[in-house]
């Protein structure tokens, strides 16, 4: 039957039900009719695709469910509810208003009420599809609520887990594949929020699975989006645990997808995929410090950029610029580094015309994020103190989309990176005030940090804010009260300490280093003996940790601490024996920076003038160390003398 017949039909049929209703019956006829011209409405709304069909088929299920007096829920009301619940799904298609979704959940919900699992399995199993899907859409809606978004996002889980109970591979192959997939970016879109390596798998699992029976040649399109998807829920893998053969992994599904998806055929789909394939690279880079994946990396997003613009595809034009900012972040640890730093700058700028606090919390935040870390890093090169001032300010606008109640990690990790740029610019305040000031803060970030990064769950974060609150102690120790605050400063490094000695030997070894220099500065002020035994004591526990031939530098670093040890230790005993163990130490610091500065420079590393002034400041040491030594000897032969 042509379309036109069918419309012919269904408007016969209704001009039937029209003239039905002028009868008399009672009320559980009448809201059959009524039902009976919903679905007919409904039909005609699908073939025309007018508004004006769905509303009627609103009005008339309503009407429907107004005319059924009886008490008993039966099988009628929940047949209206149903076709309630598509009308509202089809109204959403034409006009995408959140409260057409919003009464499509509520009619589908009340619709379940009669078709159980035990009872109506199939209808039971339809009706949770199109609640999946319902959930689905909203969570996208609320994407700046993260609560109501995340709550969606489970319902659409629970919908999905529901219809699959009923939906088996072997009986239904079309159904459960579409209710796999359904599943799968449910878990993606709850992963975006709650970043449980749990919901990755699961997404990874149904995805894996609905490509049994979604194929490149069955259905080219769906098994493309797929594999996309696919990609994406592998990269969300490797952010909870980083596993190379899980990026591995996505960007092989980026280029299976990539099989179906073009820039000429399927453009916006196309520039998705290499943007996910970018960010699987980026992660690889990030892991391995690889130029060659950021080369990729960079490939991949500005092929995707080739698509999209920052008027007609805006949100994937920003999300493409701070995945830029990030790969540039990355080559600025290795060469130029100004000029990469800008980039990301520039990057992060270009994604802020898109993104605000207010549409696009949490990739708003991203973007402070990389704004921060190019400020940061330029502040070591250039300009210290303009670019640390302008990390601080992107920190702080970071800061305002996270709480510690909604999202406990992201605030912690910002109030800890709050606290770097304050004990950065704690060294170069001009004022003993300003100063501490700085460091005050810093001590409150870290605070803020701790009481989120615990030493049980969060032992390397813990170590990381103990260490910082050792740095801004230390400095404040500086402008006042220096006893108090080195002892509260050695509180910190312990802390440390306790965290580092169970893994890495290189940080358990710095961390020994600052405890050994804050006692070192705590002697200056009181019981100058025992704090300079105490710090020669950790200086040379430090040395056994490093190797001469592995760790050359950090070895010449240890005996220059040492010897300065023993030479503060002089002052108050034994000034000939000490001032001795000191010169030893010199010596020994003396000849691996004059052996290093030589090896670099015959290499053409630029590090050979960073080793030059360690050894020629050593040397001063060295020198000084020896008249205290002539002096000690005069000393002890005058004593004798006079004896």
């Amino acid at each position: 039957m042509s379309t036109i017949d069918l419309l012919r039909e269904y408007r016969k049929a209704l001009d039937v039900h029209e003239k039905m209703l002028a009868f008399e019956m009672d009320s559980l006829q009448e809201a059959n009719i009524k039902r009976k011209m919903g679905d007919i409405f409904l039909e005609i709304g699908k073939i025309e695709g007018k508004r004006e069909n769905f509303d009627n088929a609103i009005r008339m299920y309503n009407a429907a469910l107004e005319s059924n007096t009886s008490k008993e829920y039966s099988s009628q009301p929940a047949k209206a509810c149903r076709g309630l619940g598509f009308a509202y799904a089809a109204l959403f298609e034409s006009d995408e208003c959140q409260k057409n979704i919003e009464l499509e959940i509520a009619a589908f919900q009340e619709a379940l009420r009669f078709y159980t699992l035990e009872g109506f399995p199939l209808d039971f199993a339809a009706i949770n599809s199109e609640l999946g899907a319902a959930h689905r859409k909203l969570a996208d809606l609320e994407k700046g609520d993260l609560v109501k978004r995340a709550k969606n996002s489970r319902n659409a889980i629970e919908a999905w887990t529901n219809a699959l109970k009923v939906y088996t591979p072997k009986d239904y192959p079309v159904e459960y594949t579409a209710a796999k997939i359904g599943l799968g970016n449910a878990c993606l879109s709850l992963d975006e929020i709650e970043h449980d390596i749990g919901l990755c798998r699961q997404a990874v699992d149904a995805y894996e699975k609905a490509l049994n029976f979604c194929t490149l040649e069955r259905s080219p399109v769906q098994f493309a989006a797929v594999k996309n998807n696919l990609g994406v829920a592998y990269i969300s893998l490797c952010e909870a645990e980083f596993i190379p053969e899980n990026c591995k992994r996505a960007i092989a599904a980026c280029q299976d997808a990539l099989q179906v998806r073009n820039p000429e055929e399927h453009a916006l789909s196309y520039a998705a995929t290499m943007n996910n394939m970018g960010n699987a690279y980026l992660l690889l880079a990030k892991a391995e410090n690889d130029r060659e994946f950021c080369e990729r990396a960079l490939q991949a997003y500005r092929a995707a950029l080739q698509i999209y613009s920052l008027v007609q595809s805006s949100p994937q034009y920003a999300a493409i610029q701070n995945n830029l900012g990030n790969v540039y972040l990355i080559l600025a640890e290795g060469e130029n580094r100004a000029e990469n730093c800008m980039k990301a700058v520039l990057a992060a700028q270009e994604a802020l015309k898109i993104y605000a606090l207010d549409n696009s919390p949490m990739d708003y935040a991203d973007s402070q994020g990389i704004l921060w870390l190019a400020y940061l890093t330029l502040a070591d090169s250039e300009f210290r103190a303009e670019n640390c001032l302008l990390a601080l300010e992107a920190c702080q606008r970071k800061l305002t989309v996270y709480s510690g109640a909604s999202q406990p990690l992201k605030f912690a990790s910002c109030q800890k990176d709050l606290a770097i740029t304050y004990g950065m610019l704690a060294e170069i305040e001009d004022t003993a005030e300003a100063k501490a000031d700085d460091c005050r803060r810093s001590i409150e970030a870290c605070r803020e940090s701790l009481k989120i990064f615990s030493a049980e769950d969060h032992p390397r974060e813990y170590a990381e804010l103990q260490t910082l609150l050792w740095a801004a102690f230390t400095a404040l120790g500086e402008v006042e009260d220096k006893p108090g605050n080195c002892r509260k400063a050695i509180v910190a490094c312990n802390e440390a300490l306790q965290i580092y000695a169970q893994g890495s030997r290189a940080d358990y070894a710095d961390a020994l280093k600052n405890l050994g220099y804050t006692y070192i500065a705590l002697a200056e002020r009181e019981e100058t003996g025992d704090n300079c035994r105490k710090a020669v004591e950790i200086y040379e526990s430090a040395l056994h940790l490093c190797s001469l031939d592995a760790e050359p530098l950090e070895f010449a670093d240890i005996l220059k601490d040492l010897a300065y040890s023993y030479v503060a230790l002089s002052e108050v005993e034994d000034r000939e024996e000490c001032s001795k163990k000191a010169l030893k130490a010199y010596k020994k610091a003396c000849k691996i920076y004059t052996e290093m500065e030589a090896k670099l420079e015959e290499e053409g590393d630029p590090m050979a003038a960073e080793i030059r002034e360690k050894s020629e400041e050593c040397h001063m040491s060295l020198q000084s160390c020896k008249k205290i030594l002539k002096a000690a000897k005069r000393s002890a032969k005058a004593s004798s003398a006079l004896r």
